[in-house]
């Protein structure tokens, strides 16, 4: 019997041929959500440490806003005034809109972006070879907030942000606006370049190769109005739907509990911990995300609906890749992790590649449309909005003392790693995901003589604000926003689709403006952690220990007349990534029962998959044994339990969220409880 059951047939379900999804009813609601994500995810993830609101592409604030609008606002208007219900169009919107928020609140870019005009006076402070590279640089004075650069480091408004303001003085956000609107041309060129992608490869993705988009099965479901004089749709009214949602309900609500009752509550085990049994050679140089591992909820309710050839091809890659370390291990010593970081750039051109051949009918059509060729022309703003945002990012680069050369490689870095991203996401619906790839992986297998100061700092700033921020990629958003969107409003609405660009633009800026002012007022007022170890740990991954180590260090290393040294072949390591995914591309072609997908390879690099490789297994596991059961029939009866078991999770983090923050309001110490999510 096929496994390859797990796709759902691409149904809509449009309540009637004449809903409208963009109402001022979708639209307010969509506003006043967005404006409430980019307020919140900074105070809950920054100054409360709790489980982000944002982070992952199944992020809670999603789950969260799906619920509260399908259970608590559209349940009883569907029972009592039908006529005043939400549309599963508009109810489409908002979600959409949601995507956006946190596509930008956290890890996607204010995390990030916030620090960056400051951070080279902190580092200055105590790195003098540094400081001494970035005055040299003599930047514009309208890329930072303080005075005069020269002299930031002594400035409190650099100062504060790392300390907090004291008493009776007032944070300077006016300080802020000329660096914000500074930086800002270049970042919302980025985004709208993102958005636009998305909706330029989401159309080839979904419609010519038929990619199961797994995030969007699960969360379009929900979507689904109920029958007439009732309140939910079937997967709310599933008994199997809610017996998922409360074992991991109570399952996770337990670990809390013991968080901080650990002598009266009981904590249901959810992980392994091999290491002590797996200490002799060989399986001594295992991997530490494969001698132990926590369960997710979620991965496993994800995974029921990935292809199970897909699922495969990510836990079992993961295993082999880590066997093949074990190898090197015994025989050369450790391979280092920058030699994994160029297997996988070797990986991500092939795979980029292949995405090109794949679509090359489609890439053409597009580029007839944009420059009027073709008939069809419903793609032509998309591509020139990413055509033009291209040219200001170059342009930008170009204003600052970039080389040519070189902006357009951080430009082509930028676009690369969020392309990836949402392909694998399209491909697995891993719901946390990042590609490693960085430009100082080319920059340094070249003279260095070939590179200025500026272009050395400027790359390092956009590997941090362009790769490392396709972790919560707006490419992978909108790409599902506008999969659920087309799922609720069906083929009529479709064709109207391009209201929808304003909505994500409207989104993206107000958005930006939210969060920015968010996680100022959040740094501004509570000191940032010197050390990894501290609790809460605040914002010291984006304020203090990113910035050191993707653009102080390789920058004093420039400025010392050499790159960072590497310890193995780049060219080799390269090659053999570029060479294992184009092999499994051919063979996946051309063999139709071939076992392992180049998507498999491809995200095994990183530590999100080395989180999730353990619930990926568990969910394939009962993916199997589901279908070899009981078939498609017992399949379909089963999507509700593994839907109830996201929704449980993320309930029950939703929930201590709130715990937590009273707790913290009311002196108490936070206890920090997440969720592997």
């Amino acid at each position: 019997m096929s496994l390859e059951l797990s796709e759902e047939p691409r149904t809509e379900f449009a309540e009637t041929s004449k809903d409208r999804a963009l109402t001022w009813r979708s639209v307010v609601l969509g506003t006043i959500t967005v404006i409430a994500i980019c307020a919140l995810t900074p105070i809950n993830d920054f100054t409360l440490s709790n489980t982000s609101l944002a982070a992952g592409f199944m992020p809670l604030a999603g789950v969260l806003t799906l619920f509260v609008f399908v259970v608590l606002i559209n349940a009883p208007l569907h029972r009592f005034v039908p006529r005043f219900a939400l549309s599963s169009a508009e109810l489409a919107v908002i979600v959409l809109m949601s995507f956006v928020a946190c596509a930008l609140s956290n890890w996607g870019l204010m995390r990030f972006f916030i620090p960056t005009p400051v951070s080279p006076f902190h580092l200055g402070a105590t790195d003098e070879t540094f400081w001494k590279s970035f005055t040299g640089m003599d930047l514009p004075a309208w890329l930072f907030p303080v005075q005069d650069a020269k002299t930031g480091r002594t400035s409190e408004i650099a100062r504060w942000f790392y300390t907090h303001v004291p008493e009776g003085e007032t944070i300077p956000f006016r300080a802020w606006i000329r660096p914000l609107l500074a930086w800002g041309v270049f970042l919302l060129a980025m985004l709208a370049t993102l958005a636009a992608i998305a909706r330029l490869t989401f159309e080839q993705w979904a419609q010519n190769e038929r990619l199961p988009f797994p995030l969007v099965q699960v969360q379009s479901a929900l979507l689904q109005p109920p029958p007439k004089g009732r309140a939910l749709n079937d997967i709310f009214r599933s008994n199997v739907f809610w017996i998922g949602l409360a074992i991991a309900f109570v399952a996770q609500g337990l670990s809390c509990l013991n968080t901080y009752f650990p002598k009266n509550v009981p904590k249901i085990p959810l992980s392994y911990d091999f290491t002590g049994i797996l200490s002799e050679p060989p399986l001594f140089y295992l991997n530490t995300k494969l001698k132990k591992a926590a369960l997710s909820f979620t991965v496993v309710g994800v995974t029921f609906f990935i292809r199970s050839r897909v699922a495969f091809s990510l836990w079992i890659s993961f295993i082999i890749v880590n066997l093949v370390e074990v190898q090197y291990s015994m025989r050369q010593g450790e391979m280092p992790g920058a030699a994994w970081q160029d297997q996988h750039l070797g990986a991500c051109v092939a795979f980029i590649g292949a995405i090109a051949w794949i679509g090359r009918h489609y890439w053409i059509r597009v580029i007839k449309s944009a420059v009027g060729a073709g008939k069809d022309r419903s793609a032509a703003i998309a591509m020139w909005i990413a055509v033009v945002g291209v040219i200001v990012m170059i342009g930008w680069l170009r204003v600052v003392g970039v080389q040519l050369w070189i902006a357009m490689l951080i430009v082509a870095f930028i676009l690369m790693a969020h392309l990836v991203v949402a392909r694998v996401v399209a491909e697995t619906g891993l719901p946390f995901y990042r590609s490693g790839i960085a430009v100082a992986q080319i920059e340094s297998l070249m003279p260095v003589k070939w590179f200025g100061l500026r272009d050395i700092f400027f790359s390092c700033i956009y590997t941090v604000l362009g790769p490392i921020t396709s972790r919560d990629s707006l490419t992978t958003f909108t790409q599902q926003g506008l999969g659920i969107y087309d799922k609720a409003a069906g083929t009529p609405a479709k064709k109207g689709r391009s209201g929808l660009g304003l909505v994500i633009a409207w989104s993206i800026i107000l958005g930006f403006a939210v969060a920015a002012f968010s996680t100022l007022y959040c740094q501004y007022s509570y000191p940032t952690p010197v050390a990894a170890d501290q609790v809460p740990a605040r914002n010291y991954f984006g304020a203090e220990y990113i910035p050191k180590r993707e653009v102080a260090n390789p920058l004093d290393d420039f400025s010392r007349g050499r790159f960072t040294p590497k310890q193995h072949n780049s060219y080799v390591h390269l090659s053999i990534g570029f060479a294992v995914t184009c092999g499994l591309e051919a063979a996946a072609m051309y063999w139709s029962g071939w076992p392992l997908l180049p998507v498999g390879y491809v995200a095994s690099y990183g530590a999100f998959i080395g989180n999730a490789w353990f619930s990926i297994f568990i969910g394939w596991l009962a993916q199997l044994v589901v279908v070899r059961l009981g078939g498609a029939s017992l399949f379909q009866k089963s999507r509700p339990f593994f839907i109830g078991l996201i929704f449980g999770e993320g309930l029950v983090a939703g929930l201590w969220l709130i715990v937590n923050a009273i707790i913290v309001l009311n002196g108490g110490e936070s206890q920090a409880v997440k969720f592997l999510l």
